[in-house]
């Protein structure tokens, strides 16, 4: 294969002659247009594929997001022949830098048709730009941070994605591997089935010794205060995650916004705390897969009457994402975790829910995803995060 002659252009316009690739940055109303449209002219003619809601992609890509308060990105969208072959983006994020002590990138937004000289492309544009905000490596894929979707899949193409979370076909990950990506986390997706879940007499003896003896209750989400429930889940989840890998603070603002955006999906059954002496020491939020409507939704567009098939369709939902099940660091000691799973499985199965997906897992995080396996759930699905040294 003979190589791609790259040479930089203004505003990092990228022109590769020898594979007759142009990689244009994205700065109009437009070209943005055109960029969310990559995924649905290159993975629609598949019916399994999930399209995207594009109201949600352009809300994550708008200048008056909250999270442009401590990040910077850039966007490039790739031709062949006139016609759209790939997108890709980058980002900087000032908050996860400052709370680990990196100079970190993360790439994302990543769509190719299965060329490799189109994905070298892509990347280039993108670390260019990584380089030039002074980043040191380069995380992904992520779209931007890992507050956001993010991960490789590389196992479990058979079941399609859950809401919030990414797909793509196999051959991505070829692409990434041979342009230099080195795997550097995994995370992981359980599957719990109607018919697999439960425990034996044993099990539970032991969960109602734990409950006992943590003296932990059960407070559901008040819908009637929802902004104050907010803010409480605000409080906690900074305080639960925030040692772990790949964590981004979150500013109360972006919680809002995002609070805001899942509110009319919300099951207050679902979205619950563990309490102890009245303050909330562990949390559950999960939430319907509106996914299964988006396979209907083939244009990713509510308009004309795709608000009508989601509206319709909320209710009849026979899946869901868990999305956080997360304990204070200060009550680890309590083993608190196989009570919180027990729960919220407990709720899914009598509301007559025949799957759930608990995702994402770290897959260094042995007792978690041990606790999971002995509540009968199925490990089915692994994403893969890749770091490149800059």
């Amino acid at each position: 294969m003979p190589p791609v002659e790259i040479r930089y252009a203004e505003h990092l316009r990228l022109e590769t002659g020898t594979a007759r690739v142009e990689v244009r940055p994205v700065g109009s109303l437009l070209s943005k247009r055109r960029f969310v449209d990559v995924p649905f002219r290159l993975h629609g003619h598949d019916p399994n594929w999930v399209p995207p809601l594009r109201l949600s992609v352009y809300d994550r890509l708008s200048r008056r997001h909250p999270a442009t308060a401590h990040q910077r990105w850039a966007l490039w969208t790739a031709k062949r022949d006139g016609k759209p072959v790939g997108r890709i983006g980058a980002c900087v994020d000032s908050l996860f830098n400052e709370h680990w002590g990196e100079q970190w990138a993360w790439v994302g937004f990543f769509d190719s048709v299965d060329d490799n000289e189109v994905a070298r492309a892509l990347f280039e544009a993108a670390l260019q730009w990584c380089r030039q905000q002074g980043a040191k490596s380069a995380v992904g894929p992520a779209n931007f941070t890992s507050n956001d979707e993010l991960g490789l899949l590389v196992e479990g193409f058979d079941a399609h994605a859950t809401i919030m979370t990414l797909e793509n076909p196999p051959y991505y990950e070829d692409l990434w591997v041979g342009n230099g990506w080195q795997p550097v986390m995994d995370l992981y997706g359980y599957e719990f089935r109607r018919h697999t879940v439960g425990l034996s007499e044993r099990q539970r003896h032991t969960l109602e010794r734990l409950r006992q003896r943590s003296q932990v209750k059960v407070r559901e989400m008040r819908a009637d205060d929802y902004d104050a429930e907010v803010g409480r889940f605000f409080k906690l989840y900074n305080e639960i995650w925030r040692e772990n890998w790949g964590f981004v603070p979150m500013p109360e603002a972006e919680v809002r916004h995002l609070a805001k955006q899942m509110k009319p999906l919300l099951n207050p059954r679902w979205v619950f705390a563990l309490e102890r002496a009245g303050e909330p020491v562990a949390v559950c939020l999960c939430l319907p897969d509106a996914n299964d409507l988006m396979l209907k939704l083939r244009s990713g567009r509510l308009l004309p009457l795709g608000w009508l098939t989601l509206l319709r369709g909320l209710k009849r939902l026979k899946r869901a994402r868990i999305i956080a099940l997360g304990i204070r660091p200060d009550v680890q000691n309590l083993a608190l975790g196989p009570l919180l799973y027990n729960e919220i499985v407990n709720r899914l199965v009598a509301d007559g829910l025949e799957m759930a997906e608990a995702s994402w897992t770290l897959a260094t995080n042995h007792r978690i995803n041990r606790q999971l396996e002995d509540m009968g759930g199925r490990r089915y699905k692994v994403w893969r995060l890749y770091k490149q040294d800059l």
